[in-house]
């Protein structure tokens, strides 16, 4: 064996873990389901708590039955991973039943805990370094700058100073402390108000850092065009950063968008190369424009909200967190625990998204799927009652705004071309219906006088 190979498996052999520290978490919470909101916030934001794989899927387990609002004794937590051909895996029934026999009492969760995030992030740590000195070794190989791995390390050291402080730091304001800060905001206007297109809905609905804001609609009324215009805005003509995260549309598909909007060409006719020379001239002009703006569009599939805020830490790092995120869409985001009920799933996503808001100061756009309920409505108006997959949604969001075009339903109705944001929960101002012009061929919706 190499030295090289002996001294990784040394590391490996030492790696700082407590088994016993473990298992009483696990009987803990098997003890009480109390326990388990003590250890989940304790353990948040940190990856793989647990040193022992076992003991990480009973932990998951655990984790999902709670979830489904189901019991955690022994007899269920065994039946849950009998049913997914883990049972074995764990140690098998008489090691389940044990877990519940080693601690006397769940009182002591949150200290059991502690230990394990102690532990978990010492591990983090060693690993962390050990990856960037391979880094550096594999540089020319991998043919990365030294300034690309140092932004690496900077941003995985910066994800590391978060979680070691999460848990720890104090939320606590005194009153005298809040009411100087509202008056502060007072006199000096605050300038970090999200830039929308739309001059009215700006007016009825600003966005604020800090802000969850859900655009939802039924499938084809513009949703994905609301958010586009609103990144467009925020990030060409006013040079803010914006994150577009598009799970549904490929970056092709959203860039062929944006350049119709941008150089205002009729997006069927840039789709089959059939522009004419003073449309392609504007194209190039957009181009331009486009490429000058702090907007980025990732299309990855199927995203956890882990995935966001491991991007945000990225950028914040390098002083380049973005203004905004949009989310296209909530829906099919993806769980960071699977639960049977998708309703569950969905609001948990919701929560997730809400605390990227807080957590970074900046606005959290997503869109969601209204069900089918409109459509029976004589009107076809929705409201909130819509929303689909969940009451998370509109209970998290600060903002919800739902989109209807009248001659979606009727071509030949009296408001054709008009497109409608009806802001149905407002938390810090009231509800109104902002009417705009819908220009789907050039990929935009405009102001009334701008159309």
């Amino acid at each position: 064996m190499s030295d090289d190979s002996q001294t990784a498996t040394n590391i490996e052999r030492t790696q700082p873990n407590d088994a016993d520290a473990e298992r009483a978490v696990l009987g803990s919470m098997a003890l009480a389901r109390t326990a388990v909101l003590d250890v989940v916030d304790t353990l948040d934001g940190i990856k793989q708590p647990f040193y022992q794989p076992a003991h990480e899927t009973i932990f998951n387990a655990m984790l999902a039955l709670y979830a489904n609002g189901q019991p955690l004794d022994p007899i269920t937590l065994t039946n849950q991973l009998h049913q997914q051909g883990l049972l074995d895996k764990v140690g098998g029934r008489a090691y389940i039943h044990s877990l519940a026999n080693s601690v006397p009492t769940a009182a002591h969760a949150g200290h059991y805990a502690e230990i394990l995030r102690n532990l978990a992030l010492l591990r983090a740590v060693i690993s962390t370094g050990t990856d960037l000195v391979q880094m550096g070794f594999q540089a020319r190989a991998s043919h990365e700058t030294a300034a690309q791995i140092v932004d690496t390390a900077a941003a995985t050291l910066q994800e590391l100073t978060a979680a070691a402080k999460g848990g720890n730091e104090s939320r606590e304001w005194m009153l005298d402390r809040v009411v100087d800060a509202v008056l502060d905001e007072y006199d000096n206007p605050r300038d970090d108000v999200l830039p929308l297109p739309w001059a009215d809905l700006q007016s009825v609905a600003p966005m604020e850092p800090g802000d969850l804001v859900v655009i939802a609609g039924r499938p084809a009324m513009g949703k994905s065009l609301v958010l586009l215009g609103i990144g467009r805005h925020v990030a060409i003509k006013h040079r803010r950063g914006c994150l577009i995260s598009s799970m549904e549309m490929s970056h092709v598909q959203m860039g062929q968008r944006l350049v119709a909007a941008e150089a205002h060409v009729p997006l069927h006719a840039l789709r089959a190369r059939t522009l004419s020379k003073e449309q392609y001239a504007h194209v190039r002009q957009a181009r331009e424009r486009i490429r000058r703006s702090p907007l980025r569009i990732d299309d990855t599939p199927a995203v956890p909200v882990s995935k966001w805020r491991r991007r945000l830490r990225q950028l914040q790092a390098k002083n380049e967190l973005p203004a905004a995120l949009i989310v296209d869409y909530l829906q099919i985001a993806k769980a960071e625990v699977k639960a049977h009920n998708r309703v569950i799933e969905v609001d948990s996503i919701a929560v997730g998204l809400k605390a990227l808001a807080q957590e970074f100061k900046i606005v959290v756009i997503a869109a969601a799927q209204l069900n089918r309920v409109s459509e029976h409505r004589t009107d076809k108006t929705p409201t909130l009652s819509d929303l689909r997959e969940s009451g998370g949604i509109e209970n998290n969001a600060n903002i919800v705004i739902l989109l209807h075009r009248e001659d979606y339903y009727d071509r030949e109705s009296p408001r054709a071309g008009e497109f409608d944001f009806i802001v149905a929960k407002n938390r810090m101002g009231h509800n109104a219906t902002v009417t705009t012009a819908w220009q789907g061929h050039y990929a935009r919706i405009v102001d009334m006088e701008e159309a």
